[in-house]
């Protein structure tokens, strides 16, 4: 058995799984141990979608300018 590990929900899921446990009598270990197996046991999809580029370039120029410095020891 694992060391205990603590768990936060938000305010409204935290209601959801008082409910669920209520209704099912099972321990809340149980639900959470089925539920990260579950979630570990099916395959998880990340969908890539484009860049806008004018974001991208903003967001690069910012942080180039703020780390000026370290990007001048690169070189």
């Amino acid at each position: 058995m694992g060391i205990p590990k603590t768990v936060r929900f938000d305010d409204e899921l935290e209601k959801q799984v008082e409910q669920y446990i209520d209704a099912n009598g099972i321990r809340f270990a149980q639900l959470v141990n089925m539920a990260v197996a579950k979630f570990i046991a099916e395959p998880q999809v990340i969908e890539l979608a484009p860049v806008d580029t004018a974001a991208f370039m903003a967001t690069a120029q910012k942080a180039f300018k703020k780390h000026k410095n370290a990007m001048d020891k690169l070189k």
